[in-house]
């Protein structure tokens, strides 16, 4: 998937919510079909979603839709109805089988011919949340083409992650480490290049919000879920590259290329000994910067095989 700082949660039942959620400056919405919204609710819900993609469209915002998981019976129904140009993923969720997610991807598919859609062109992010699902975290973001993203990171006082591993939370999230990290690896293994966290469901404690994004981003994450509009800033900042790390890598590459001219591929720059393994490091960092619509200014390309 594109790098996304933050993905902003709402109810797929308040097209005022979706209208107004850009404000806040998420780089992505998630309009949800599944928890937010009332069962009795669920199917009248469809065409409110479909309109609100329509509308953000418009307004050049990205949609993942979360759909209900496979159990309910709805999810099939779910993605014939919010599969439209727009849609950049489909979430789903309780997954714990990769045959899951080929029927899902087989249904994606037929909506997009029938929509004269690309072929292949909205992704999925695989949910897992029980501990089978945490667990085949690889076998979901292998499972096919289609998935850009496999969701871990911090874990939150109580929901499904809590009850099926039934860890005691804390503050300092020792106890959701291992999880997080575990699905990082499998995310990073299966070539994705910008896994994507569940974001803090505390609401009350910004401070908290932040310590637990930027303990997300400490082990790799990109970007988070988010359910609440004032954790957008916080994300965006966490997740982006600060102006001392765009200093210094533009600082790596004057280095590199000052050395290259003299025979050498490696060298010495702020105490630390450099080659082409923190080019490569440096360009990505740049590009992400550039990407997010930050200010890099001019720095050498030097090449990276």
């Amino acid at each position: 998937m594109k790098p996304y700082r933050s993905i902003l949660f709402v109810p797929g039942n308040r097209p005022d919510w979706i209208d107004k959620a850009p404000r806040f400056g998420p780089d992505a919405l998630i309009i949800d079909l599944e928890d937010a919204v009332p069962v009795a609710e669920k199917q009248a819900t469809r065409p409110i979603v479909r309109a609100g993609i329509e509308r953000s469209r418009e307004r050049g915002m990205p949609i993942v839709v979360r759909v209900n998981g496979l159990a309910t019976g709805l999810t099939a129904e779910d993605v014939e109805a919010v599969v439209t140009a727009g849609v950049v993923a489909i979430a789903v969720p309780k997954l714990e089988h990769a045959e899951e997610l080929l029927k899902v991807d087989a249904w994606i598919e037929f909506c997009e011919r029938k929509a004269g859609l690309p072929v292949g062109g909205i992704e999925m992010m695989a949910l897992p949340e029980t501990a089978r699902g945490i667990l085949k975290a690889y076998e979901l973001a292998t499972a096919c083409p289609r998935v850009g993203n496999v969701i871990g990171g911090v874990g939150s006082r109580s929901g499904d992650v809590a009850q099926a591993i039934g860890y005691k939370w804390t503050r300092s999230g020792q106890e959701t480490l291992y999880m997080a990290s575990h699905v990082l690896l499998a995310n990073r293994a299966a070539g994705i290049i910008y896994p994507i966290a569940t974001g803090s469901l505390e609401v009350g404690d910004l401070e908290l919000v932040r310590a637990q994004l930027e303990r997300a981003r400490e082990i790799g994450y990109r970007g988070a879920l988010l359910i609440h509009p004032a954790a957008v800033p916080i994300a965006n900042e966490v997740f982006a590259p600060s102006r001392e790390e765009i200093d210094w890598n533009k600082g790596v590459l004057r280095a590199m290329a000052a050395a290259e001219p003299e025979g050498r591929a490696a060298t010495t720059y702020d105490g630390m000994m450099i080659d082409y393994a923190h080019v490569r490091n440096a360009l990505d960092l740049l590009q992400q910067a550039e990407a997010f619509g930050m200010e890099v200014g001019k720095y050498p390309h030097v090449k990276a095989l």
